[in-house]
């Protein structure tokens, strides 16, 4: 079977309509999350750190219609923000390629995440070793898409890490959506928020 690793960088994938309100240099624009193209699944993850340092990350698949695929939450201790969206991407990637799905659009909120991993930039420890470890996924035989979405659009990803920030270094996999996050999803499916953004 033909390799295939297909990468694209600083994309901003996100539903915009045209401004309803703008100022000097600023402009609020309408955000949604939008459906993959194709036979493309989207992975949308997360990874905040509270105030404690405690982490969790989370993440969501769902289909070209906006169907529910797969989600899935996870406990990952104390770290910093950005170790916990490492975590979200690797955990997020792992479970796409356990489910057979070759063709994945990978949207992570953060840009400075995006850029480590394209990069492969080095830092701690742990952050070279999760960072490795996701280009090593990216590398498997199948065409994934990284692209950096606005937070707006990543409100799902958010609620379920932030389910695996109670949790203690473990994982729950979600077959179907959890009464905790089905508004989100439904505000996915049918609403957009507003954003203020530079022009």
């Amino acid at each position: 079977m033909e390799h295939v690793s297909r990468l694209v960088w600083d994309y901003y994938d996100a539903k915009t309509v045209t401004a309803v309100m703008s100022f000097s240099d600023h402009a609020i624009m309408n955000i949604g999350w939008q459906p993959p193209s194709g036979n493309y699944v989207k992975l949308n993850t997360d990874g905040p750190s509270k105030e404690n340092s405690i982490a969790g990350c989370g993440g969501i698949i769902k289909g070209n219609q906006g169907e529910w695929l797969r989600g899935f939450a996870k406990g990952v201790g104390v770290c910093s923000a950005f170790v916990a969206e490492l975590w979200g991407v690797h955990e997020g990637l792992l479970y796409a390629w356990r489910l057979g799905f070759t063709a994945v659009k990978l949207n992570i909120d953060s840009i400075a995440v995006v850029d480590a991993i394209k990069n492969g930039r080095k830092s701690s420890s742990i952050r070279n070793s999760l960072v490795k470890q996701i280009r090593r996924s990216l590398e498997l035989d199948w065409d994934i898409k990284i692209v950096h979405a606005y937070r707006e659009s990543n409100k799902c990803a958010d609620a379920l890490a932030n389910i695996g920030c109670t949790l203690d270094r473990e994982i729950i996999h979600y077959d179907s959506c959890p009464n905790q996050i089905r508004n989100l999803v439904l505000d996915d499916e049918m609403g957009i928020t507003p954003r203020i953004i530079p022009m």
